[in-house]
């Protein structure tokens, strides 16, 4: 059955990925959908989330892992690509870079390094590809 679904959606999304682009008159994307709201629960917005949190431990220099306490809001808008506007709660886990897989990660408990950000992240993305680029990071400790 997600078979038939994804092909639907890729049979949908691939005539709206080639009539929209670049005008080449302006040199700017065209924009087929504004922001708007979307569930958080979304599989996308998963996704996007999961690739902004790897590429923020990459980036951040901490000797620990940051972990997504909780996805605050997502939005959505439609241009050549999908593009999500992303808001998260997340805090430093016991666990340390490089993260190892099978490691089972929590929030901090020591008080000394407990840690939490709040982060919004801009995420562009042809999600059917698996192609994801993190466009915008803001995060701020709370």
């Amino acid at each position: 059955m997600t078979k038939y679904l994804w092909l639907f959606m890729l049979i949908l999304i691939i005539p709206v990925a080639l009539a929209v682009g670049v005008d080449q008159s302006k040199n700017e994307v065209k924009e087929l959908r504004s922001f708007d709201s979307i569930s958080t629960s979304n599989a996308n917005v998963k996704q996007c989330v999961w690739f902004a949190m790897r590429e923020y431990n990459k980036g951040s220099g901490d000797k620990y892992v940051f972990l997504v306490d909780k996805t605050l809001h997502a939005k959505l808008q439609i241009t050549d690509r999908m593009e999500y506007h992303i808001d998260v709660q997340i805090s430093r886990s016991n666990c340390k870079t490089p993260l190892n897989n099978t490691e089972n990660c929590v929030p901090q408990k020591n008080s000394k390094l407990e840690k939490k950000v709040i982060c919004s992240f801009s995420v562009a993305a042809l999600p059917w590809i698996g192609e994801f680029t993190l466009l915008n990071q803001e995060c701020k400790n709370i």
